[in-house]
């Protein structure tokens, strides 16, 4: 399996959260728990994506310590039991050979270390914001800081996200290569629907499609609940449940993305089910088309989310009143404005480790930065849902990633009128 990160890549990341370091502080990251699914079964495991950024370990029971001048990873001490029943566990050689840290401890020491090293600290950095709130479910960043809370009353405590978060928005070339494999893992699995495609499949068959390619080519699987959404079940933004059929005349909505060492795709097209658009179909999906075009030439550095999302409302009212879908002077109600009906969400948002990744709406865009790129359509009336969506490297000019995922209408056709011939 292809992998295009080294220990130098984790020590890199790791350097960078040190520059936000004093000398009398240090950062405590920890890998999510197992969750429970019943009986003594779990969901499968995936790492806190920041505890993955900084160390490369996959394995829970996981500790990462960081200081400005030496870091320290605490793991679970391999046992014969556990190797019997969930196989082996990373050796010290092992986690030092993946993360680049010299100095590996068993999670067992974990309390006595900490109680030397906290000696010369003043301040503790967690992942979770420092105000923890009531009930639910706690992470173990949650419990261990109202445990050190307690045990370190004199320390200073700090939230880690504002830093992550900056560090993570710009990707390194390693982590770019990452997505694209996910990206293109996630064209081959488009590329699966556009030869199954046809009327009377149902959703769940397509999901079990996509499922079979991913598997194949060594994904993570799903970065996310995939959308397989056929006729009015495109109106509804996150569907999932993809358990009804595939009409003839309908279109088929399909939104999901590859995860490939942890890395997401995010991607959408919209497919006629019987091979055809009709005409009132492609009118509305040359729409969305000519705007996603038209807006994605502004994705520049210096400009916001924001920003992009005014340019593309405005193109997209301009459509929606040419379609007949409303008048002009219906948008004068400024309270409940009639475009929304037709386009509820944003246009973008970014991708890394998480589908929905570190940023807001706000940040001003640098080179370096992965965004979704997808304005849509939705006329429940007409039982019609109409997505593109591409994944897009913010760069001079913007590259778009996913560019090998074809989308023109007349090339659709052509992919899926094979199977339906």
């Amino acid at each position: 399996m292809y992998d295009p990160f080294s220990k130098a890549f984790y020590r890199k990341n790791r350097q960078k959260l040190k520059g936000h370091l004093d000398k009398d502080s240090m950062a405590l990251l920890f890998s999510n728990h197992k969750m429970p699914r019943n009986g003594d079964q779990f969901f499968s495991f995936r790492q806190n994506s920041d505890l993955f950024y900084l160390s490369g370990i996959e394995q829970e029971g996981t500790i990462l310590v960081i200081e400005k001048e030496t870091d320290y990873l605490f793991i679970e001490e391999p046992n014969s039991r556990t190797s019997l029943w969930e196989g082996d566990q990373l050796t010290r050689d092992q986690a030092e050979n993946l993360s680049g840290i010299e100095n590996i401890r068993w999670i067992r020491q974990f309390d006595d270390i900490m109680e030397k090293l906290l000696r010369s600290k003043k301040k503790i950095g967690f992942n979770t914001d420092i105000k923890l709130n009531a009930g639910g479910l706690r992470s173990p960043d949650e419990v261990y800081l109202e445990r050190f809370r307690s045990q370190y009353p004199f320390h200073g405590f700090f939230n880690l996200r504002s830093i992550l978060s900056e560090l993570r928005l710009r990707k390194e070339p390693e982590e770019i290569d990452a997505m694209q494999k996910a990206i293109s893992i996630t064209g081959q699995a488009m590329n699966r629907i556009f030869k199954t495609l046809k009327p009377g499949i149902s959703e769940k068959e397509l999901e079990a499609e996509i499922t079979h390619e991913f598997i194949l080519r060594h994904s993570n699987g799903f970065a996310f609940e995939p959308i397989v959404a056929s006729g009015k079940n495109a109106t509804v933004l996150h569907y999932n449940k993809n358990n009804d059929v595939c009409r003839d005349n309908e279109l088929l909505l399909l939104d999901f993305g590859a995860e490939y060492r942890n890395y997401a795709a995010d991607i959408t097209r919209t497919l006629p089910v019987n091979g055809r658009f009709t005409t009132r179909q492609k009118e509305c999906y040359q729409a969305v088309l000519e705007v996603m075009e038209a807006v994605q030439k502004e994705i520049k550095l210096g400009i916001t989310i924001k920003e992009l999302n005014d340019k593309v409302k405005e193109q997209l009212i301009e459509k929606h009143i040419q379609l007949g879908l409303y008048k002009r002077k219906d948008m004068e109600n400024n309270e409940n404005p009639i475009w929304k009906n037709y386009f509820p969400h944003g246009v973008s948002h970014f991708i890394g480790l998480d589908v929905h990744d570190y940023g807001d709406k706000n940040v001003i865009l640098d080179k370096g930065m992965v965004i979704s790129w997808e304005p849509g359509i939705y006329i429940p009336e007409e039982n019609m849902g109409i997505r593109i969506e591409d994944d897009i490297l913010v760069d001079t000019p913007p590259v778009n990633m996913s560019s090998g995922i074809p989308k023109e209408m007349k090339e659709l056709e052509e992919l899926i009128q094979e199977v339906n011939k």
